[in-house]
C-alpha cells in the first residue's frame, strides 16, 4: 500500500494549467493552474477543516467545533426537530447557550484523515476484488477510523480515503426558511440571487463535550473584490463528464427520462399530500424542497445532452482518443453496458419506491439482512463496506414518521408502478399482493399500513436483526415480496453494467491520459476536492449579471411581486429591513467548478479565510455534470458579510457571532 503524504506531495505535480476546470482531489492538485491564480493551497489545513455531512458539505469556523453549511443541506435536521407547537422551519433557531443546541436525529460528520492509493491492491476479477474492498474498508482500516475505497478515472485509480467519524451533531443556528429559500424552486439555480442559505452546527465528541479541531477557518479580514481569486473546499456528489458517447446517449435517451418521471411523480403525491392542511404541509415541506431541487438539476442535464453542440463535441472528444488508442475493446463494451443499462436503469426507476419512505428503509433492512448471510464475494456493492454502515445508521435514525403521509406517498407508489408497468407486471404483482388486485391503491396502502411497528427506529433495527420476528407485520410481508425483485434486478445492474465498465476503465483512462497527458481532473465522487476560479460576472441573454447581490436587491424583489409566494419576506427580515442597509452585499458568484454535493462548501481567498459559503449555481452550471464553460458557469455564494448581519441584528445570534471571529457590524 502507498500512503501519499499529502503536505509533500500534493503540490508536487507539475500538471499543465487547465483554467478554472475541475474538482481536483487534494493529492493531485494542478500547481501551476493554482499558481496562476495567485492560490497556494494548504493541504492538511484544508483537509482538517473541512467536513462531510450527509448531503453536503461544510468546515469547522470555530475551536469549538461549530461548523458552517448552508441551510438546505441541514433542513432535514431542521424538519426533524420541528413540531406543530414549534415549526423551527418557519421560525428559525437560535441556541442561546450549548446547553439549547438540539441534537440532529441520525446525522454525522465525516473528517479527512488520509488517502491511499490501493491501486495495485485490487484484483480485476470481480469475486477477488469484492474481498480485497471488503478488508480494505474494514478489518484493514486502521483502528477508530472509517474507510472508504474510492474509484477515480473510472476506476483506473483506485484511492483510499480515511474518515473521523462524529454521530453526535447538533443545530445552533438557522434561518426561517423563508430567509434561506427566498424565491423557491422559482429562483432555484438561477442567478441574481438573494437567499440567506447558511446554517450552523456544531460537533461533539463521544465524551459530550464540544470538539476541539486541529484545523478550523478564519473569516477574512477584507471584503472579496470583483476579480479575486477564490477556492472551494467540499464535496461534489458526481459528474459524469469522462462518459462514453454511447453512456451519455443512454442517459440522455432513456435513464434521465425515467429518472424524472419517478420522481415528479413522488413530488406531484407530496403536493397534493400537502394541500390537506397546514400540519400536512408542515410535514412534506422538506421532502418537496429536496425532490424540486433534484428536478430542476435533472431537467437542466437533459437539456444540455439534448444540446446537439455539446454531443458534437463529445463525440469529436472521442474520436480524437479513439484514432490513437491501442484498442477499441473499451470502447465497445462501455457501448454493451450503457445498452444494457437503457433496460436495467429504467426498470430500476420504474420500480422506485418514494425517496426516504418507510417502505423504502424496510425493503432496504431486508435487503442488508440478506446480505449480510452471503460470503463477502456474493454480496452487492451497495450493501458492502461503508455502505453497509450507512444503511443501518439510517434504520435507526429517530427522524419522525407521519403515518398519513407514509400511507399518501405509498398509495402514490402502487398507483404509478401500476400505471406503468402494467398490472401484469411482477413488481407491481408483488407490491398488490395475492388477491388485493381488486382493491384500489388507496386500500392495498391502509392494509399495508396498518399498525405497523415500524415507525419506531428500535423495531427497523430488529427487523434488521432478525427479519422472522417481525414477519407478522403487514408493511414486513409487502417488503418481503418485492426483495427477490429488487435484489435481481440490483444484481443485473451490478453484473452487466458496472463489473463489465470496471473491467475497461483502466484502458479507457490509459488511452486518454495516452493524449492528454494528466491534466484533466477525475469525476466527482462524494469525496474531497478543490475547486478554484474568480469572482466574475456574467451574462445571460444579453444581459450583464453584476457579481454581487445587495440587500436592497433583496427588498426590490420581494416589493416586485408585492410579497407573494415565493417572493415574500422572512417575518425577521421584515421587521428588520429599516435597520438593515440596503447596500449590504447579500450574495455573489465566482468561477469555481462545483455541482451538487458543493453546497455548504467553504469559499476561501488567497489568504485562506473563508468569505462566504457556496450555495448553488446558475442554470448554465446544469451542464457541469458533462462539461464545464467557464465563460457562463457560476457558483453562487452567500457572502460572509450577510452572515455577520443575521446574526448580529437579524436573529439573536451575536455569541455565535462573536465565536466565528466576524467583528461587530456599524450601528
Amino acid at each position: 500500500m502507498k500512503r501519499l503524504g499529502l503536505t509533500a506531495c500534493a503540490l508536487a505535480l507539475a500538471l499543465p494549467a487547465w483554467a478554472a476546470e475541475g474538482m481536483w482531489p487534494l493529492n493531485l492538485l494542478p500547481k501551476e493552474a493554482l499558481l496562476q491564480h495567485g492560490l497556494q493551497p494548504r493541504v492538511e489545513h484544508l483537509m482538517g477543516a473541512s467536513v462531510r455531512l450527509p448531503y453536503g458539505s461544510g468546515s469547522f469556523v470555530s475551536s469549538e467545533g461549530l461548523v458552517l453549511t448552508n441551510h438546505h443541506v441541514v433542513s432535514d435536521c431542521i424538519d426533524a426537530l420541528s413540531t406543530p407547537r414549534e415549526p423551527l422551519q418557519q421560525r428559525g433557531f437560535v441556541a442561546a447557550t450549548r446547553a439549547q443546541e438540539r441534537r440532529c436525529p441520525g446525522a454525522s460528520v465525516m473528517v479527512l484523515q488520509g488517502i491511499d492509493d490501493v491501486t495495485a491492491e485490487l484484483p480485476t476479477e470481480p469475486t477477488a476484488r469484492k474481498r480485497k474492498l471488503q478488508a480494505l474498508e474494514g478489518n484493514d482500516c486502521p483502528k477508530g477510523q472509517s474507510c472508504e475505497v474510492v474509484p477515480l478515472y473510472g476506476g483506473a485509480l483506485q484511492h483510499r480515503h480515511r474518515y473521523q467519524v462524529f454521530t453526535d451533531l447538533r443545530l445552533a443556528m438557522a434561518p426561517e426558511n423563508q430567509a434561506a429559500n427566498f424565491g423557491g424552486d422559482d429562483d432555484n439555480f438561477n442567478y441574481p440571487r438573494f437567499a440567506f442559505d447558511f446554517a450552523l452546527l456544531r460537533v461533539y465528541g463521544a465524551d459530550g463535550k464540544p470538539h476541539r479541531p486541529a484545523q478550523w477557518l478564519r473569516p477574512a479580514q477584507q471584503a472579496p473584490q470583483m476579480g479575486d481569486a477564490v477556492m472551494v473546499s467540499g464535496h461534489p456528489y458526481r459528474t459524469e463528464r469522462l462518459l462514453t458517447v454511447a453512456q451519455l446517449e443512454a442517459l440522455r435517451d432513456a435513464i434521465l427520462p425515467a429518472r424524472i418521471a419517478a420522481l415528479n411523480a413522488q413530488l406531484l403525491a407530496l403536493r397534493q399530500y400537502g394541500q390537506q392542511g397546514s400540519e400536512a404541509l408542515r410535514q412534506a415541506v422538506d421532502l418537496v424542497a429536496g425532490l424540486e431541487n433534484s428536478l430542476k438539476a435533472l431537467r437542466g442535464e437533459l437539456s444540455a445532452l439534448q444540446q446537439p453542440a455539446l454531443m458534437r463535441a463529445k463525440q469529436v472528444d472521442e474520436q480524437r482518443l479513439r484514432t490513437k488508442a491501442a484498442s477499441q475493446q473499451p470502447w465497445l463494451t462501455a457501448a454493451q453496458a450503457a445498452q444494457a443499462a437503457r433496460t436495467l436503469e429504467v426498470a430500476h426507476w420504474a420500480q422506485a419506491l418514494p425517496r426516504e419512505s418507510l417502505l423504502d428503509d424496510v425493503l432496504d433492512a431486508l435487503l442488508l439482512h440478506a446480505e449480510r448471510q452471503q460470503p463477502v464475494a456474493e454480496r452487492l456493492l451497495a450493501y458492502l463496506g461503508p455502505e453497509d454502515d450507512k444503511v443501518q445508521e439510517r434504520l435507526g435514525s429517530t427522524r419522525p414518521i407521519y403515518p398519513q403521509l407514509e400511507q399518501a406517498r405509498l398509495t402514490a407508489a402502487l398507483s404509478t408502478a401500476r400505471a406503468t408497468l402494467g398490472a401484469e407486471h411482477p413488481w407491481v404483482q408483488a407490491l398488490w399482493g395475492h388477491g388485493a388486485q381488486g382493491s384500489d391503491a388507496l386500500q392495498v396502502a391502509t392494509s399495508a399500513m396498518a399498525n405497523t411497528r415500524l415507525s419506531d427506529p428500535a423495531q427497523r433495527l430488529a427487523l434488521l436483526a432478525n427479519p422472522a420476528q417481525l414477519a407478522d407485520d403487514a408493511l414486513v410481508r409487502l417488503a418481503q415480496r418485492l426483495l427477490p425483485l429488487q435484489r435481481a434486478l440490483l444484481q443485473r445492474i451490478e453484473q452487466e453494467v458496472r463489473q463489465p465498465l470496471a473491467r475497461e476503465a483502466d484502458a479507457l483512462a490509459q488511452a486518454r491520459w495516452a493524449v492528454d497527458g494528466r491534466s484533466s481532473p477525475p469525476d466527482a465522487t462524494f469525496s474531497l476536492r478543490l475547486s478554484f476560479g474568480r469572482i466574475e460576472e456574467v451574462s445571460s441573454a444579453g444581459l450583464r449579471h453584476p457579481p454581487f447581490t445587495t440587500c436592497g436587491g433583496l427588498w426590490a424583489r420581494a416589493d416586485g411581486f408585492a410579497q407573494q409566494t415565493p417572493f415574500q419576506l422572512s417575518p425577521q427580515l421584515r421587521q428588520m429591513r429599516p435597520r438593515i442597509d440596503a447596500a449590504l452585499p447579500l450574495n455573489f458568484i465566482a468561477s469555481a467548478d462545483i455541482v451538487g454535493g458543493n453546497s455548504g462548501s467553504p469559499v476561501l481567498n488567497a489568504q485562506h479565510e473563508w468569505i462566504g459559503v457556496a450555495f448553488d449555481g446558475n442554470l448554465d452550471s446544469l451542464a457541469g455534470s458533462f462539461q464545464y464553460e467557464g465563460a457562463y458557469n457560476r457558483m453562487v455564494v452567500v457572502h460572509q458579510r450577510a452572515i455577520q448581519e443575521a446574526l448580529q441584528r437579524v436573529y439573536p445570534a451575536r455569541h455565535l457571532a462573536y465565536e466565528l471571529g466576524l467583528r461587530q457590524s456599524a450601528p
